[in-house]
């Protein structure tokens, strides 16, 4: 603020503080262009995170649908292959991508159980004082631990349960009832409940407080789970396991009785599981696709403060809707996207791309041999599907087909960064889907160069852990857009010093223009008083 002394149309009658504002106003035009130019970058960059952030969740949502783990794999995905239980008051079973298809024989002879111990009655005093009582529990391995510090019944849950890792023991306790539950955490023989000192009889003796039935050196033991899988017999200590890419649960023993576990392609789980990724695929290529063809209106640019307030809150809206518009028209990063992923998409997938044609994967190298095709020119590079084709691809060799869509390559991703000669293999050897998710991730980056990462930096590490390594160690996290904007500040800055300076020097000049007519005002008063004329 200026600390000039300002006086305002007392001698000349004129609005002073009016004209210098109409005159500052015109002064103003490059100051608004700046503000404009700025106001654009930073809407500039909301658009681009906004891409950024459809692109990752499009990422996320997939993988997590598709069961797509750390390097590409889907080994665990339950849905390409499907289990049936010939009695699933038995077992249950569900199948994973490396189960054998095929029917499995199972004979359920005992199924794992824990120790379970309880007080047979209710607990007379569940307030009763436990203070400076000892117990000591034993490990399966011998080594003894000491519970004590404790007062009361809560308290000895707690302590108990501060050790349940190395005893492999859960307390607790049932004011409602006033029952206290000893449990071992596991199943299986190697898993007991053994009390090896109990210097206050909490647990052990004919009156004891918790009044359980455990008594001292004895062992108390879970069981064993044994199943009978296609011939082999298998000691489990839980019921629920995975053997041979199989999911199963027990539920009850059935000694002597084979049953049976029937493992075949699930084709219309596959088939749903591609369709719904290639959905997601053509909203998110339908959203790129529209922002590089809105329409920019170059009429409508940034409205300043004053034309703000100058308009109601909807014409405001509806302006800077406009003015927003087609700022990414014809934009590079998002059509290098485009123009990436498509033809990543057709590009055939090699088992071993050193050996050229012949390392071609067997089964199915392009994505048109599984009945997936880019539209009409119209759909710009949204996927099309032969729904027949599909099914009868799964159907004849889903292995072929989920090699063609997640193959990995043995090419490390830091070997691929250092060489460009391995990087072309690496690509060649990855699967369709997964050369995606690459060439988004690499879009991801570029638009992050240009624009930062707004919010999203943490949703975008979770799309890939190192995704913003170079952004930081390159740039220090300074976009392009990030500079273009500093710089504009400083341009800013500068003007708003030159308008203080033009303000000021405005008023000057009027203030000694006012100082001059008071002045002259003043003599003429005194030469009229002087002639009598003031008589």
């Amino acid at each position: 603020m200026s600390n000039i002394m300002r006086i305002s149309g007392m001698a000349t009658g004129m609005d002073t503080e009016s004209m210098i504002k109409q005159l500052m106003d015109a002064e103003k035009i490059r100051l608004n262009k700046y503000n404009q130019q700025k106001q654009i970058k930073k809407w500039t960059q909301e658009a681009y995170n906004n891409i950024n952030k459809d692109i990752a969740n499009f990422i996320l949502d997939t993988k997590k649908e598709l069961g797509v783990g750390f390097g590409g794999s889907i080994s665990s995905a339950s849905w390409m292959k499907k289990a049936t239980s010939s009695d699933t008051n038995v077992f249950d079973a569900t199948a994973t991508s490396s189960a054998v298809s095929g029917t499995h024989s199972i004979e359920v002879r005992q199924i794992a159980s824990n120790v379970n111990k309880a007080s047979l009655s209710e607990i007379d005093d569940p307030n009763v004082d436990l203070s400076g009582k000892v117990v000591k529990f034993k490990t399966s391995s011998g080594t003894e631990i000491t519970i004590d510090g404790f007062s009361n019944i809560n308290e000895l849950v707690n302590k108990i349960n501060e050790h349940s890792d190395e005893l492999k023991i859960k307390a607790s306790y049932d004011s409602n009832f006033k029952r206290f539950f000893l449990s071992t955490t596991e199943g299986g023989e190697e898993n007991i409940i053994q009390i090896s000192e109990d210097n206050g009889n909490i647990f052990t003796g004919a009156s004891s407080i918790l009044k359980t039935d455990l008594t001292l050196n004895e062992q108390y033991k879970g069981t064993n789970g044994e199943v009978v899988f296609d011939g082999a017999v298998i000691t489990t200590t839980k019921n629920q396991f995975t053997i041979n890419g199989i999911n199963i649960d027990l539920k009850s023993a059935d000694a002597g009785t084979v049953h049976t576990i029937k493992v075949d392609t699930d084709v219309d789980g596959v088939y749903d599981k591609i369709k719904g990724f290639i959905d997601k695929y053509n909203e998110l290529i339908d959203k790129l696709n529209k922002k590089i063809s809105e329409k920019r209106y170059r009429d409508y640019q940034p409205l300043t403060d004053e034309q703000k307030k100058a308009m109601d809150e909807d014409t405001v809206k509806l302006w800077e809707e406009k003015a927003k518009s087609g700022l990414l028209r014809n934009d590079e990063h998002i059509t290098r996207i485009l123009s990436n992923t498509r033809s990543g998409l057709y590009e055939p997938v090699y088992s071993d791309y050193d050996a050229g044609d012949s390392g071609k994967l067997s089964g199915f190298s392009f994505l048109t041999e599984i009945g997936i095709t880019t539209g009409t020119y119209q759909e710009k590079g949204k996927l099309k599907i032969d729904e027949t084709k599909l099914k009868d691809a799964i159907r004849e060799d889903v292995d072929g087909v989920i090699n063609l869509l997640f193959n990995t390559s043995d090419v490390t991703e830091s070997e691929a960064k250092s060489d460009p000669d391995k990087a072309k293999e690496r690509r060649a050897e990855t699967g369709l889907i997964n050369r995606l998710y690459d060439d988004l991730i690499s879009g991801m980056k570029s638009i992050i160069d240009k624009s930062g990462t707004g919010d999203n930096a943490s949703l975008y590490r979770q799309v890939k852990s190192t995704i913003l390594i170079d952004f930081v160690t390159k740039s220090g996290s300074i976009s392009l857009l990030d500079k273009d904007v500093i710089n504009i500040e400083k341009q800013i800055s500068r003007e708003n010093d030159r308008l203080n300076r033009v303000e000021n020097r405005y008023w000057r000049q009027f203030t000694a223009l006012e100082k001059a007519m008071s002045k002259m005002n003043s003599q003429s008063s005194w030469l009229m008083s002087q002639m009598g004329m003031g008589m």
